[in-house]
């Protein structure tokens, strides 16, 4: 009866906001308006705006609204000065999106963003009236501390870095390095997730600790540590993969605070089964689906992995292995959706992470210091640390590009169907249930059965 309730539940709330995104726009030019919900995107003809529509004028007549868009604006200095939460009155025809290819179904995309039309316009004007949510002022923030960055001297492709592991702003990556990162396998990284959080966390429970030393503020400490984190959450603008580690972390935090520690399976299950509460069409997010079979993939199989070798006391083996372990956890439950989504693949991804993330905890690292830095006049200390942030990605970035030179790092056009992964994820399971079990004639079995068929795959 539970199972059915939570069904229904879920099939109610999916109900609702699909029925949220049909709407049937006037078929003559209307005059809307409504406000930025991020920042802007330059694309080859125009800038695109994600818009959240409020009002329609048909005549005399105002009609609210609720309901997101795409606006294109034409390339001109005004337009590229909008920040996001700023308001904007326009002249046009909103259409419906429509599919340009059938092999992906655009429309289906959007509207799980709850997106329900497009316009291009070149009558608009910006509007008196500014958003006053929450989102749209943690927005403006970002773009103050993007302005830090650009005003200290970090720009080019190590600003664009820093900014997307920092910050969750992906717009300034250039195509280069958007193409390093994801043939090297090291994409995730640019992707705020727990590896952040956790660097976050870890940072900021070190600063607590020496403006509050002592047991007696163990908790003081911890409740400090959550609307930090979360206000970092916020101020990104609420990434999948960022929500569902700062939740879990919030639940490893509150579990601490009660003597009751641990990360399992049933705290990633009540992450997820919140936010698609919240939001059920984050089910069909390529992030969401990513970050949850990573996490998931790290919980059952890491502890496994980690016991395979004996304990070593050198502690440079222990930190290698462990880092190992979790890499290749990870990428073990990932791999069928990336070749499902993505048709690529890279062999040397256990190698880049050996390299990248131990990198990505120093840039991280370093910035919490560098951001809290914007609140004081100290130019030297922040050119210092600046200077220091610059070299450490072009580190990164060099590294990767040694790897991507290596034979077959890229294996390209080799995608699953969508029945073909799904068989892939069963025979993982069995896999490692028979292991687990101890019945090695089923584990031999389920390995012949995978074998056989990437052999067909490939070669028939």
């Amino acid at each position: 009866l539970s199972l059915l309730f939570f069904f229904a539940v879920g099939f109610a709330s999916c109900s609702y906001h699909w029925r949220r995104t049909q709407i049937t726009w006037p078929t003559e030019a209307m005059v809307y308006e409504g406000h930025l919900t991020d920042g802007i995107t330059p694309k080859a003809r125009s800038y695109l705006c994600p818009l959240r529509l409020t009002v329609c004028w048909e005549g005399d007549t105002c009609r609210p609204l609720d309901t997101e868009i795409l606006l294109y604006l034409p390339k001109d200095s005004t337009v590229s000065a909008l920040k996001a939460g700023e308001s904007v009155r326009f002249y046009g025809i909103v259409k419906p999106p429509t599919n340009f290819t059938p092999a992906f179904d655009y429309v289906r995309y959007l509207r799980h963003r709850h997106v329900t039309g497009t316009l291009y316009t070149c009558h608009w004007q910006m509007a008196d009236t500014l958003s006053e949510g929450w989102k749209a002022r943690a927005l403006q923030e970002r773009e103050h501390l993007l302005d830090y960055y650009r005003h200290t001297g970090i720009t080019g492709d190590e600003g664009a870095v820093l900014s997307a592991l920092t910050l969750g702003y992906k717009r300034e990556l250039s195509e280069e390095v958007r193409q390093l990162y994801n043939i090297s396998g090291a994409s995730h990284v640019l992707a705020l997730s727990g590896l952040h959080i956790g660097i976050l966390c870890t940072v900021l429970t070190l600063c607590c600790s020496l403006f509050l030393p002592g047991k007696r503020w163990f908790l003081m400490r911890k409740l400090l540590v959550l609307p930090l984190v979360w206000g970092f959450v916020f101020m990104v603008g609420l990434p999948v993969s960022a929500v569902r580690a700062a939740v879990m972390f919030s639940l490893l935090i509150v579990g601490i605070c009660f003597t009751r520690v641990g990360f399992s399976l049933n705290t990633l299950a009540l992450t997820a089964f919140g936010m698609l509460l919240y939001n059920p069409f984050l089910l069909f997010d390529v992030g969401f689906q990513l970050s949850f079979a990573a996490v998931a993939s790290l919980l059952l199989l890491q502890p496994w992995l980690d016991s395979l070798l004996p304990r070593s006391r050198y502690a440079a083996v222990r930190y290698v292995w462990g880092l190992t372990t979790v890499s290749l956890s990870a990428q073990i439950g990932v791999i069928p959706l990336i070749l499902y989504y993505f048709s690529r693949f890279s062999p040397y991804a256990l190698l880049v992470n050996l390299w990248v993330v131990p990198l990505a905890f120093l840039v991280v690292s370093l910035s919490v210091p560098f951001l809290l830095l914007s609140l004081f006049p100290l130019p030297a200390l922040q050119a210092g640390m600046a200077w220091l942030l610059t070299h450490a990605i072009k580190l990164m970035n060099y590294g990767l590009a040694l790897c991507n030179r290596l034979p077959g790092a890229d294996i390209a056009h080799f995608s699953f169907s969508l029945p073909e992964t799904v068989c892939l994820y069963a025979a993982l399971f069995f896999l490692f249930y028979g292991w687990m079990q101890r019945k090695r004639q089923a584990v031999v079995w389920v390995l012949a059965s995978v074998c056989v068929g990437l052999l067909c795959r490939i070669f028939v």
